[in-house]
């Protein structure tokens, strides 16, 4: 099964929080290296490094894809359908297995982990309880899942990275009741700023049904590499302004 965690988003802000019947959206994706930014975070926890995906199912195609079972245009539209708020089928999705990482900005590896590690403020430094499903328990934002992804204990570990833009098209909407034609006016969008997010495909999956994510010894470890020592004693706290993103 898949964890797609960002696609349970229920709207993204740079679409304006509004769906528009018949609004086109279309994704393009290119593919990133972000596994040193990554595994910096993860040796510093004793975790085994992410190596590059290999296995068809967990790699993300670039737009045009290379041989692929999995047709990189559509994909990239249904994820960015799903980003939008709009509803997609997800038959490529589904072809691909995995939990994901989701940073809402822009192709900058450094900062996406950052956001990720970010997420260990919403656990309050207790270990993360057993996963349901997104929002499952209420800890399981969509950013919390992405944490848990990056420090993923299990073996072998390995990643898939791209960065996607969404676009959407022209599309015509109805407005306000147009008094002088006595029905709805017809108001153009279009220009509007793509929406782009950094997503990365991540196996094994980072979550087992009816277990906690970690073991005790092993949060203890990611608590120790991120916020240091002292945190046993309550001396120590992330940031502030990590508990804002959720």
């Amino acid at each position: 099964m898949i964890y797609l965690a960002f696609i349970a988003l229920a709207a993204v802000t740079v679409f304006c929080g509004h769906k528009a019947e018949g609004a086109s959206i279309t994704g393009t994706a290119k593919t990133l290296n972000c596994l040193a930014a990554m595994n910096e975070a993860r040796t510093a926890a004793g975790l085994a490094e992410f190596k590059p995906a290999a296995e068809q199912g967990q790699m993300l195609p670039e737009n045009p894809a290379a041989k692929s079972d999995i047709r990189a245009a559509d994909l990239w539209e249904e994820i960015c359908q799903e980003i939008a708020g709009s509803d997609s089928d997800g038959v490529e999705a589904q072809k691909l297995k995995g939990t994901f990482l989701y940073y809402p900005g822009e192709d900058d590896c450094a900062a996406a982990v950052q956001y990720w590690k970010d997420g260990f403020s919403l656990f309050n430094n207790k270990l993360p309880p057993m996963y349901k499903v997104l929002g499952k328990p209420e800890v399981y934002t969509n950013k919390a899942v992405s944490f848990v992804a990056l420090y993923n204990p299990k073996a072998d570990p390995v990643a898939s990275c791209a960065f996607v833009t969404c676009t959407k098209g022209d599309v015509f909407t109805a407005a306000a009741l147009s008094k002088s034609h006595g029905g709805p006016a017809l108001r153009r969008l279009s220009g509007e700023k793509p929406t782009t997010a950094l997503i990365c495909l991540t196996n094994p999956e980072a979550f087992t049904a009816d277990a906690a994510p970690f073991k005790e010894e092993e949060w203890q470890k990611i608590v120790h590499a991120i916020v240091g020592p002292e945190a046993s004693t309550g001396a120590a706290r992330v940031r502030p302004a990590c508990a804002a993103h959720g």
